[in-house]
């Protein structure tokens, strides 16, 4: 039984490396087949081309009997040269395809043999594709042929024109040479025409060789697809002969093989319905995880947006702390102006009861300066007075004097009246002058107390300035400040209504998590039933193939007794693998998806 199989496996190792062979020579012979298409269609395109050309020089030489004319012009004569020039570069192209044609045909003649060698349908097509390049082969060399014999006529004509005159003539001007080499005379005509009729017949005879040597090699051909025909049917009659002795043998064993797979494939339905059935399960539960999945990311998104708005929230609570400093500083600002604002005030009521105390004291340095003025005026009509009765005395005096001597001790009494009168207005002169010391005095401590007054006042006027802007001040931050309180309240019921929203996504998200953990549990609980499935139907499969290895190894054993039997069936042996290995492979098929 081992050497049945390891024959059965050279065999496959052996077709193997035949079709890998087949295959690799497939590949060069459409390699061989396009190249040669290309060429042929390249070569047919030339050719299309320099007809075109030959069709127009033929146009041209219609007018060749005019040029020929010594009294024709030199553009006639230009034509002349171009017509030559382009005879020229069509006898090279033709030259060219000519050398393609032949390399073209030495390629055909090779893959024709190489062809001939193998047997295969794809080959037949192959065939069939380097007969219409060869017929297109042929089609193009008729063109060379033609347009060949056309350059030769054109060629004449040409010979004909360039040596009709005398070499020993000479020509004056700069166009008569050329005029002269050209010029075509009326004998040279009838030997044109008459040339003309000879080509036309050497081109009927090259026709009928041509149409000759086409039957001849159509002839070939023929002879060999009969050659290859009767090979082929008669290899076909014997391996006809061989596969009708192996079609009775499987016939036998496809009754028996059939109960088999009849059973096989009963089992196999089985295990498809019930791979079938965890089938959809398996989509069902990715279904879910998906579905879970995707909440998943929902949540993950909500949770992001929640932390952007938390973020958020810090930052209203960081400018929050930032406007309570702010609000805190303003406060402090606040009761710093109010104690300025109280010591302004204090030291105005202290400017104000100074101002007092120095408009009553002026007013009192006033009424003793009218009283000291009052008496300096007392004073000086006192002193008026004294003078007015000094002099009555004086005048009293000397009378008396002259008068009477008696009157001494009344003088004396006089004088020391007069004396004590004197020293009296002496006095009173100093009163006087100590009265006018102190009204001056007075007079400079008014003004020290005038000048006082007006910077107590420009000081006052000053702090009632200030008091006032700082009383604007306080009242701006007082509207800023209740603004701010507002704000921090809003801000904190804010950041408190954030706060409640994260501890609900918190208690969402880990919610999900647990029922995500579940469903993962799950998922894997139904993965391990599937795999612990697919093993036990990868098993029967095992079995069953193994079961069906059995039976294929029985049925050749029983062929290669009955091709013992044959004596010329080892040459020609066709495997048994179609039919046998349909289960085999079927079941393998389903191991490759488990």
């Amino acid at each position: 039984m081992e050497e049945i199989i390891q024959e059965d496996v050279s065999n496959d190792g052996e077709a193997m490396c035949s079709m890998s062979e087949e295959e690799q020579k497939m590949e060069e012979m459409l390699k061989m087949l396009t190249k040669l298409e290309i060429d042929s269609a390249y070569t047919c395109e030339k050719l299309l081309n320099l007809h075109v050309l030959l069709m127009h020089l033929l146009a041209w030489d219609n007018d060749l009997e005019g040029m020929g004319t010594l009294d024709s012009s030199e553009a006639s004569f230009e034509k002349a040269l171009t017509f030559d020039l382009l005879c020229g570069v069509l006898e090279s192209e033709l030259k060219q395809v000519d050398e393609v044609l032949d390399e073209l045909e030495a390629q055909i003649v090779d893959t024709s043999y190489k062809l001939s060698t193998c047997k295969n349908a794809n080959y037949i097509v192959m065939e069939g594709k380097l007969g219409e390049s060869a017929e297109s082969l042929k089609q193009s060399r008729g063109q060379v042929s033609d347009i060949t014999l056309q350059l030769a006529q054109l060629r004449r004509t040409l010979h004909y024109i360039r040596n009709g005159t005398s070499e020993n003539e000479e020509f004056s001007g700069n166009g008569q040479s050329l005029r002269q080499k050209y010029a075509l005379r009326p004998t040279d005509l009838r030997h044109k025409n008459a040339l003309r009729m000879l080509e036309k017949s050497l081109s009927r005879e090259l026709e009928l060789e041509k149409k000759l040597m086409e039957f001849q090699q159509n002839e070939e051909q023929l002879k060999l697809k009969l050659h290859y025909t009767e090979e082929v049917s008669s290899r076909m009659e014997e391996a006809s002969e061989f596969i009708w002795g192996r079609f009775l043998e499987a016939e036998n064993s496809s009754e028996v093989l059939m109960g088999i797979s009849k059973e096989l494939v009963g089992r196999l339905q089985v295990m498809q319905f019930s791979q079938n059935g965890s089938a959809q399960r398996e989509t069902e539960l990715k279904a879910k995880l998906e579905e879970s999945t995707a909440e998943l990311e929902r949540k993950d998104l909500l949770v992001k947006n929640l932390e952007g708005k938390i973020a958020e929230s810090r930052e209203i609570v960081s400018e929050v702390v930032s406007l309570r400093e702010r609000v805190k500083s303003s406060e402090e600002k606040l009761k710093s102006t109010e104690l300025e604002l109280k010591s302004v005030n204090a030291s105005k009521q202290e400017i104000l009861v100074h101002l007092a105390e120095m408009e009553n004291a002026n007013e009192s340095i006033k009424e003793s300066l009218f009283e000291a003025e009052t008496r300096a005026e007392s004073g000086e009509t006192k002193i008026k007075e004294l003078n007015a009765a000094n002099l009555e005395l004086t005048e009293e005096l000397n009378f008396l004097k002259d008068a009477d001597d008696k009157k001494t001790k009344k003088v004396n009494t006089l004088e020391k009246q007069v004396r004590e009168l004197e020293v009296q207005l002496q006095n009173s002169k100093v009163s006087s002058e100590a009265s006018q010391e102190q009204q001056n005095m007075l007079y400079s401590a008014i003004w020290d107390m005038e000048t006082l007054i007006e910077d107590l006042k420009s000081k006052a006027s000053k702090a009632e300035s200030r008091t006032e802007t700082v009383e604007e001040q306080c009242i701006v931050i007082s509207t800023t400040n209740s603004v701010l309180n507002k704000e921090v309240t809003s801000l904190r019921q804010r950041a408190k209504s954030l706060e409640a929203s994260l501890d609900l996504a918190f208690e969402e998200k880990e919610k999900n998590a647990q029922e995500i953990t579940l469903r993962n549990k799950l998922l894997m609980d139904m993965v391990m039933q599937l795999s612990s499935e697919r093993e036990r139907i990868q098993q029967q499969l095992y079995s069953l193939a193994k079961e069906n290895e059995k039976l294929r190894v029985n049925q050749c054993s029983a062929g290669s007794k009955s091709q013992r039997n044959e004596p010329n069936a080892g040459d020609k042996e066709l495997t048994f693998h179609a039919d046998g290995g349909g289960v085999e492979a079927f079941a393998e098929s389903l191991q490759a998806g488990g």
